[in-house]
């Protein structure tokens, strides 16, 4: 009797154990929540205002069984005023999937938007609809244009999205809608262009004086001007025969010179100028064009009126054979301070003083020689403006 008792509660300590296990594994399926990911990802950058700017809005499961088929998606991508919104495309399924979808611009975000009213629920599903997998794969692509600046941030909102999948595998929509616990993968700041914030032209002392500023630079090799009397740039001609160089990958202002010889000008005539510049890639971006027209004879002008920018601009032309030319500087001070313009060589040895005096602004002319009017010889020269507590350094290139 003893031992019939001990298997009886042998048994249903047994049968306790297995419903106590198959309630702890609904437990912990309870608490096991799929989850989903969320990223932008830079598709297209021209790097240029006025060009391009994409961006693929991706997602993958990053826990939970793989395939699940899409049944609803919402999220808010932020960006900055520095891209305007243009169109989405590319969304990588539609109504013959069963879906509809939207991508509403609300001013400071785009509002990407999901249903899957249409799939098949009872299987094999028709329309199939979309599988997610542990692998990236882009939803849209949204399309901007760079309007203003250098980067811009790009961000996916935590609070506004949300996801859903119908309870399947392999693509069988049958079963409930499940949601997904969503995270992001925030793009954060984007580098967009080598700005040009300044380019114009001015008719001085016979010359066509162009200055153009960058607000920053990335991976800039330099700049070719190109030269026109109609607007067809196609028919334009190169005009500097030394390549003029660029400042690399920069964030700060950045101030360009380049004197033009008309030759033979007529009152009235027009001139357009195109400034083209080149990556290091070897990408190539035009800009312009700026239009010059030679003013009625009379008394030009004889100081080079520089937009309200501010510092020491780079010299032009630049590199400069002595023999040939000279080489014109540029400084444009907040306001006028007691001002000295040297030249030093590479090696910090002083060969000659420009300007000393109290002025906001000049501009100046170098002939390649030191201060006892010997030329100096080819190589990097340094030349510094000190205007109070304020120090400005530039470098030109000599080439005899």
């Amino acid at each position: 009797m003893k031992t019939n008792n001990i298997l009886r509660v042998i048994k249903n300590i047994g049968i306790t154990s297995v419903f106590l296990c198959i309630i702890l594994t609904q437990f912990i399926t309870i608490l096991h929540a799929d989850s989903a990911m969320l990223r932008t990802v830079v598709n297209k950058n021209d790097l240029s205002v006025g060009g391009d700017f994409w961006l693929d809005l991706q997602i993958m499961i990053t826990d939970g069984t793989s395939p699940r088929t899409l049944n609803s998606l919402t999220t808010d991508i932020y960006y900055g005023s520095e891209v305007a919104y243009i169109s989405s495309d590319n969304w990588a399924y539609g109504s013959s999937l069963g879906y509809s979808r939207f991508a509403n611009d609300l001013t400071d975000y785009i509002r990407v938007g999901t249903t899957g009213n249409g799939v098949g629920m009872e299987g094999p599903g028709n329309p199939p609809g979309w599988n997610i997998t542990t692998s990236w794969q882009t939803v849209v692509t949204l399309k901007f244009t760079i309007t203003t600046t250098t980067n811009t941030d790009i961000s996916i909102n935590d609070a506004t999205d949300a996801a859903a999948y119908f309870n399947n595998l392999h693509n069988d929509p049958t079963g409930l809608v499940t949601d997904w616990t969503v995270s992001n993968e925030d793009t954060g700041q984007v580098t967009l262009p080598v700005v040009l914030s300044v380019f114009t032209c001015q008719y001085l002392n016979n010359k066509a004086e162009l200055y153009w500023v960058t607000e920053s630079e990335t991976d800039n090799l330099g700049w070719y001007i190109y030269r026109n009397e109609t607007s067809d740039f196609n028919t334009a001609d190169k005009i500097n025969d030394e390549f003029i160089e660029g400042h690399g990958t920069t964030t700060e202002q950045s101030h360009y010179l380049y004197s033009d010889n008309i030759l033979s000008p007529n009152s009235g005539d027009k001139f357009l100028y195109w400034l083209v510049n080149i990556s290091y890639s070897g990408i190539i971006h035009t800009y312009g064009p700026t239009m010059m027209t030679i003013p009625e004879n009379g008394p030009q002008q004889e100081e080079f009126e520089i937009p309200e920018t501010f510092g020491l601009f780079q010299n032009s032309p630049n590199p400069f054979n002595p023999v040939a030319e000279s080489t014109n500087l540029y400084f444009h001070l907040h306001e006028t301070n007691r001002t000295v313009l040297k030249i030093y060589n590479s090696k910090g040895q002083f060969i000659k003083k420009i300007f000393e005096g109290i002025s906001d602004k000049g501009a100046y002319c170098w002939d390649g020689k030191d201060y006892q009017g010997k030329a100096v010889p080819s190589g990097i020269y340094l030349y510094i403006l000190k205007a109070d507590n304020d120090i400005f350094i530039k470098k030109m290139i000599i080439l005899n």
